[in-house]
């Protein structure tokens, strides 16, 4: 396995004890001396980062920078932005566990120049609990989580939750989406920005994390955030054709007015004009390379 310099990116906000015990966790792996890890504290109000505040040895090289509620996506370029030298970013949620070996056996996917992006097996805390490996959509375009595969393979979608891509990659797709507001979609955005500017997502079987799932986020979100962001990745990316399908999901008609209001008085066309002229494949060919019924 080469040598590559990593940062850990961690956003959170309103997490509780929940990043410590991730940090904990991490620091108990390779990743304490093979990784820079930083914690952005989007504007939190529990003190769910104060652990890093205090002089404690354990935590003298972790980076904390604190924002006001920046939204997740804009939280993860931040980190992006402050990860000086790095080779290979891997963003995690606060709210994961992991066991030794989990940084060396992800990393070693990368010795394969195919892959730009690379992400574990992803499963409850419960070790009784299914695992998924990486994601899909359906043919109503919500996620569907994969099973696991004999080897590593491609995949359409890599969780959020947990994954790697190299800086290059991320930097040539111009990060998460700097237009998304609060949260959601964000990992859908990116995954699939990545393959359609010719790179690849591959899961590693060999690798699982264990995640905390949680039906809503542990702060407010502005239903018509989570709307916009889900139209907006498809005014970036998609036809006229599943650009009206995604619309007609919306069902509320308040929510779709406002959520369009909210899409017109943005640069969301801008980004299309620039997406499609710099991507090498459109969404025709992601949804049929991955027989996507949609």
């Amino acid at each position: 396995m080469k040598n590559r310099r990593v940062a850990i990116i961690i956003p959170c906000r309103n997490e509780n004890i929940r990043p410590q015990q991730t940090v904990d966790f991490m620091l108990r792996t390779e990743a304490r001396k093979k990784a820079s890890i930083i914690v952005i504290d989007d504007g939190s109000r529990d003190q769910s980062c104060h652990f890093l505040r205090k002089q404690y040895p354990d935590y003298k090289n972790i980076t904390l920078i604190a924002t006001k509620g920046i939204g997740a996506a804009q939280a993860r370029n931040l980190g992006a932005e402050s990860a000086d030298g790095a080779e290979i970013l891997i963003f995690c949620d606060s709210h994961i566990i992991m066991q030794k070996g989990w940084l060396d056996t992800l990393l070693e996917t990368f010795d394969d120049p195919e892959v730009s992006a690379a992400c574990p097996g992803i499963g409850p805390f419960d070790p009784q609990r299914p695992v998924g490996y990486g994601q899909t959509w359906d043919s109503n375009l919500e996620i569907k989580w994969l099973e696991r595969p004999s080897s590593i393979r491609e995949v359409p979608l890599a969780p959020g939750a947990c994954f790697a891509v190299r800086k290059s990659v991320f930097d040539e797709v111009h990060g998460f989406d700097r237009g998304f507001n609060s949260w959601g979609y964000e990992d859908v955005e990116i995954s699939l920005k990545i393959w359609l500017f010719g790179y690849k997502i591959f899961v590693n079987p060999l690798v699982k994390i264990g995640h905390h799932f949680r039906k809503i986020p542990p702060y407010k979100v502005d239903p018509i955030d989570f709307h916009y962001n889900r139209v907006r990745i498809a005014v970036s990316h998609f036809n006229e054709d599943r650009i009206a399908r995604i619309i007609e999901t919306l069902g509320n008609k308040q929510h779709t007015a406002r959520t369009l209001a909210k899409i017109l008085l943005s640069e969301s066309m801008e980004q299309r004009k620039n997406y499609l002229l710099e991507r090498i494949y459109d969404d025709d060919w992601f949804f049929a390379k991955f027989a996507i019924p949609f």
